[in-house]
């Protein structure tokens, strides 16, 4: 296996365990966590699929960094498929996740955190007063999202998972996932 194929296999590995703990935490309530994880997983993701395209170094700085919406923007451009734009959203919402990953920002502004497994399972949230940052992500899209980018990337999830011997963490994949027969 060459470096690039190496780095590829890491980021992948490591994006899975970061989906597989946010399917977890997301599942047992653990907000705004899960959301942070599941950030962590797409970057992750993305930038497995954009080695070779972008130099592995390069990837640790600006604009890339963190930053979904430049991983994404990148992986989009390589891609050359308006059809991934049904995706922006998803990313939008969870590059909001990063901005909380320290809590100086929730204790100035405080925030409202909901999840939703499927569109449609949060309503909006309203009231008379200034509301707080709000940050939701619905996780099926997340979970489409995550496959669209492995398939583009020629990453086949189950040789992540196979080695996967405890039940919560299969379980936690199988968990309102549509794309769970692409990982069990």
């Amino acid at each position: 296996m060459n470096r690039d194929e190496t780095f590829k296999w890491q980021f992948s590995d490591l994006a899975t365990q970061y989906y597989v703990a946010a399917r977890i935490a997301a599942k047992t309530g653990l907000a705004p966590i899960h959301g942070n994880l599941f950030h962590h997983a797409v970057e992750l993701y993305l930038k497995a699929a954009l080695v070779g395209t972008i130099p592995v170094e390069r990837m640790k700085q600006r604009p890339y960094s963190h930053d979904l919406r430049a991983l994404w923007g990148a992986f989009k451009t390589t891609e050359g498929d308006p059809a991934l734009n049904r995706f922006d959203r998803t990313i939008e919402a969870l590059h909001e996740f990063e901005s909380i990953r320290y809590p100086d920002r929730i204790v100035d502004h405080g925030m409202i955190v909901t999840i939703g497994w499927k569109p449609g399972d949060v309503g909006p949230i309203t009231g008379t007063m200034k509301m707080p940052p709000s940050y939701e992500i619905v996780i099926e899209e997340v979970d489409r999202l995550i496959i669209e980018v492995l398939r583009r990337a020629s990453v086949n999830p189950k040789f992540f998972t196979m080695r996967f011997s405890h039940p919560v963490a299969r379980e936690a994949l199988a968990y309102e996932n549509p794309e769970a027969a692409s990982w069990l």
